[in-house]
Order: C-alpha cells, then sequence, then structure tokens
C-alpha cells in the first residue's frame, strides 16, 4: 500500500486548487497524490463569476463583461457592471495552467485512474490500487450520495450548452445575457444565458433549476428554441457542447468523516441560492492551504457562509419549491426594483441588514415571510 501525506480525490477545479496552494506554500515537503478517472484534456466546462478585483488565476481569464442584461416576464434591461466584471475560464486553459505548475514538483503525484471507495480511516481503493493518506480531500461525490432530510430543500441546477459561431455579426461582445426568462417555464425556473466571445460567437445556455434532470433530447429542444425564437439565430455552427448538474440545497454538508475532509461542492462550497462556486472556493481554499501549512486543523476559522445568509438562500428554495411565485417573476423583481450592483452585493454576501431588508421587501412578503419562519426548523 502506498503512502501519502494527502490524497486528493478528484482532480476538479477545487481539487487542483488545493494541491496549486499547498505547494506554494515554501517548504512545503508533504507528498500528494492526486487521483481523478479522467486526464483533463478537454474543454469539459467554463467557469464564470463576477468580482470586483483581481483572482488567484485573473491569467486564465478568457473574456469578462463590463455589461449585463436581465430580461423578465414584465421587465427587460442592460446594465453597466462596475464596480464588477463577469469573468469566464476556460476549463482546459485551467488544467493546462494546473499540469505546468504541478508538474515542477517531485512530492506531487498525478494518477489517471477510477476511485472505487474511499475510507475515512484515511483509504483509498482504485481499480487498480490502494493508497493510505493522513488526509484525504475529497471533491467527487455528488449531491446523490447524501441522504437528505425532507425537511431541506433539493433542487439542481442543470444546464447544457454550446459555442456557436454564426456568419453574420451578432453579438454585443461587451455584453452578457445573466438572465433571459422570455421561455416558456413549463413549471420550473429556466432561462437562457449567453456569454459573447465576438460578435460572430458566443456560449448559449439552457438552465434548468429543478428536482429532477431531463431527457437528454430536452435540452436541445430548449437550446434550439431559445436560438431561434428569441435571439433569432437559424445557421450557426457547434463548435463545442458542455453539460453540467449543480446542486442547490439548504441542506449542511458534511465537512469531515474521519480522515475524509470534503471540498468543493461536495464539501458544501457551492451558494445554495445560485450554484456559484469557483469564486468561493477559492476562499475558502486558501484559508484551508494556510491552517495546514501552520499545522493547524484545516478547517478551522473557515471564511464560510454567513448564517443570516444561509438562511436567505433556504428562504428562496422554500419559495421557489411552494411553487406559488415563479423564479422568472421573483428574480424580475429583484432586478427591477433593485438594480444589479445591489443584487450582486447581496448574493456575494457583503450587505449590510438594511441593504437586505430592502432587497427582501421587493419579493413577495408574505411567501418570503412564511418560508423564513420556516427555516428555523431545520
Amino acid at each position: 500500500m502506498k503512502q501519502f501525506d494527502y490524497i486528493i480525490a478528484g482532480g476538479g477545479a477545487a481539487g487542483l486548487t488545493l494541491a496549486y496552494l499547498l505547494l506554494a506554500h515554501e517548504n512545503s515537503e508533504k507528498t500528494i497524490l492526486i487521483i481523478d478517472k479522467d486526464d483533463k484534456s478537454t474543454n469539459d466546462r467554463t467557469w464564470c463569476f463576477w468580482e470586483k478585483d483581481a483572482n488567484l488565476f485573473e491569467n486564465l481569464v478568457c473574456k469578462q463583461w463590463s455589461k449585463a442584461s436581465f430580461h423578465g416576464p414584465t421587465y427587460s434591461q442592460t446594465f453597466a457592471l462596475s464596480p464588477y466584471s463577469y469573468k469566464m475560464i476556460r476549463g482546459k486553459d485551467f488544467y493546462d495552467f494546473m499540469k505546468f505548475e504541478l508538474s515542477k514538483f517531485n512530492n506531487l503525484t498525478w494518477l489517471k485512474e477510477n476511485i472505487i471507495e474511499i475510507d475515512p480511516q484515511g483509504i483509498v481503493k482504485t481499480s487498480t490500487e490502494i493508497y493510505s493518506g493522513n488526509m484525504i480531500f475529497n471533491s467527487i461525490t455528488g449531491l446523490k450520495d447524501f441522504n437528505i432530510p425532507p425537511k431541506h430543500v433539493q433542487f439542481l441546477q442543470h444546464f447544457k450548452g454550446r459555442f456557436i459561431q454564426t456568419d453574420e455579426p451578432y453579438f454585443d461582445a461587451e455584453a452578457m445575457t445573466y438572465m433571459d426568462f422570455r421561455i416558456d417555464q413549463k413549471g420550473d425556473c429556466r432561462f437562457g444565458y449567453v456569454l459573447p466571445f465576438s460578435p460572430n460567437e458566443a456560449l448559449v445556455e439552457y438552465t434548468i433549476f429543478s428536482e429532477q434532470l431531463l431527457q437528454p433530447e430536452a435540452y436541445d429542444l430548449g437550446l434550439d428554441d431559445y436560438l431561434n425564437n428569441f435571439l433569432k439565430i437559424e445557421d450557426y455552427k457547434v463548435l463545442e457542447e458542455e453539460f453540467g448538474v449543480i446542486p442547490m440545497t439548504d441542506f449542511p454538508f458534511l465537512a469531515k468523516d474521519g480522515k475524509i475532509i470534503n471540498i468543493g461542492i461536495s464539501g458544501g462550497f457551492a451558494k445554495p441560492s445560485t450554484g456559484y462556486t469557483f469564486l468561493r472556493s477559492q476562499h475558502i481554499l486558501k484559508k484551508m492551504a494556510s491552517n495546514l501549512a501552520k499545522q493547524k486543523d484545516p478547517l478551522a476559522d473557515l471564511p464560510h457562509q454567513k448564517k443570516r445568509f444561509l438562511k436567505y438562500d433556504s428562504t428562496l428554495l422554500n419559495v421557489l419549491k411552494s411553487g406559488r411565485h415563479s423564479g422568472a417573476q421573483i428574480f424580475s423583481d429583484l432586478f427591477e426594483k433593485n438594480g444589479a450592483k445591489a443584487v450582486f452585493k447581496f448574493l456575494d454576501e457583503e450587505t449590510n441588514l438594511a441593504e437586505e431588508m430592502k432587497i427582501m421587501s421587493s419579493t413577495p412578503i408574505l411567501a418570503f415571510g412564511k418560508a423564513f419562519i420556516k427555516t428555523f426548523g431545520k
């Protein structure tokens, strides 16, 4: 059995970021093993986020937007994002960067193997080997692996996107579409999402918040409808496609189980009401790596979500689950009555109580009030 100080189960954004941060600390001699079933050679995903300043991987940002559009049932607006920028990092660029940087360290091993089992005693079994680690940082389990009690809301944010190229110039390369709710909601919360790279190229996504995934063909039908009937684009070339699923739940994910420490989505790093994870993970993993370098508990004083924002997120999820108010109208009210900057500040959890009360007052008061009270029973 091969022994390592740290085993990172899953070579996605969280696992690779943690390895990068651990090795960035001077005099880091800990042996690290990364195991992932994929060789990370394709552009299997993109990560997008808004922020005011530069992030840890600013050099990998392939595109950023200074304007955003929102389209609701009765409200449409294009607005300047300043002081924020909306940014994109391509998965393949991130993986290539990590392969280059991590290859500089002799104390790191990166293996392409399929993990079968992770034991809390610090044992990782793959299809070919058994490894032992003093700590296991796990990011590979999904929502389906958790036994979530009925009192907690379970939603999935699932989407399919096409990177398209048009013959004629169509897009404003400086303005992304954050949410477009003009499409048929079909009893769910569904919207279009557009990230243009040039007048002729864009990533167009069809996104759903619901409790169940759709049949594969339904995503293509939704994309076809959005492209043809709302964006009025019929002739285009598909350069790449992507598909993703992100949990949206108020369930408190288990941080630690024996020698296993859950990170990324598996560790509850995703914001429950939006699913945004990439930037939040950076903040948490920086602190975790710093703790380890100082020989402290890796979970000590992590910058996790503030308790009152957990209540706000749970409230929104409960209202969406009730079905009494559509997601399209709720988000439309938030943006129309508060403006994008105030909404982004709120979602970044940087608002004060007065600002939060103003935002909450722009939603259906009775429904949100009842849902907020309900969160105290969890």
